[in-house]
């Protein structure tokens, strides 16, 4: 195999500035998600090269809860410990660790966060992106880095809904690298997900959806972005555990995708950066499979949305 594959998954581990560690009220809620969705999608993987899947926590924590971890881990994935900032030091250590630059030529690591899930082809989706290389040529970068995204995922909140999302530059990434004697792996991890342009060139493949965002009261930053859809294609493309709305289905969904469409084209109104968003995703999504040049001065998402709301005529209040 010309590469190794590591999924690289951030539970509880200490973010920069971070002093004390989570509570177990946060740690118990977090894990529920992490047993209903991200294991199972993970651990139910088809068609794909072996890959190895580590998981990154706080070391101060009580004996019980990691004791649960330490159970779910046996056989799906490596637990990897410690207090030290994430992107400092515990993600380096580990990669030196878990990927010494005297394996094969090539390595790819993918994120996917701890309460989200991916369709269970996912891994092998990313890696038939390998096989695209030798037709790149000078587009692989000049660092021998390329960012691979699938820009079609879903959402399931907490009323157990499922909605559609496209979402290029999104925070399921993985990076296919050379690797460089003497020098560390850069990691997916090398810069944010919505900055990916900056550092390499990005693959916007289209798909059928490739991930799954869990839309709850801890995680406040996703919104639901997209139409509402039949729960039939998260069962067609997804091995999770997590409750969610199976028996709706002909007039029931109908009239539930017309609620949404209003709420949405309410939540539009007041919010229209959120409309700019979508309707880019859309006419990415339209372009088909294409690649996203290096760009170092690429606007983050946040000021691309911005941009251009003010051209459509959006003035933001005083």
């Amino acid at each position: 195999m010309p590469f190794d594959h590591l999924v690289l998954t951030r539970f509880s581990a200490v973010r920069r500035g971070q002093v004390e560690p989570m509570p177990l009220e946060w740690l118990t809620y977090r894990l529920g998600f992490f047993y209903d969705a991200c294991h199972p999608s993970l651990t139910r993987q088809v068609g794909g090269a072996p890959f190895r899947w580590l998981v990154f926590l706080d070391d101060r924590c009580p004996d019980a809860f990691r004791a649960q971890v330490e159970e779910l881990a046996d056989g799906a994935f490596e637990p990897v410990w410690g207090h030290e900032d994430f992107h400092g030091v515990a993600l380096p250590q580990a990669i030196e660790r878990y990927a010494a630059a005297s394996g094969p030529s090539h390595l790819i690591t993918s994120r996917v966060d701890s309460d989200d899930a991916v369709a269970r082809d996912f891994v092998a989706a990313v890696q038939a992106q390998f096989d695209r290389l030798p037709t790149m040529g000078s587009s692989f970068g000049q660092d021998d880095l390329l960012f691979v995204n699938f820009t079609r995922g879903l959402q399931v909140d907490r009323s157990g809904a499922v909605y559609r999302r496209d979402q290029p530059h999104g925070p399921f990434l993985s990076l296919i690298e050379r690797r460089t004697p003497g020098a560390p792996p850069r990691t997916v991890h090398t810069t944010k997900h919505n900055l990916a342009r900056r550092t390499a060139p990005v693959l916007e493949v289209r798909a059928e959806p490739m991930w799954l965002q869990v839309l709850h009261d801890a995680n406040l930053r996703n919104v639901v972005a997209g139409p509402q859809v039949s729960p039939r294609v998260l069962r067609r493309r997804f091995d999770i555990d997590l409750v969610h709305d199976e028996d709706i289905s002909g007039a029931g969904l109908l009239a539930a995708r017309a609620r949404h469409r209003a709420r949405l084209l309410q939540q539009w109104a007041h919010h229209p950066g959120q409309a700019v968003e979508a309707g880019a995703a859309t006419v990415d999504r339209l372009r088909g499979t294409h690649l996203s040049p290096h760009d170092p001065a690429a606007l983050s998402t946040g000021a691309w949305l911005r941009e251009r709301a003010l051209r459509l005529g959006y003035r933001p209040r005083s």
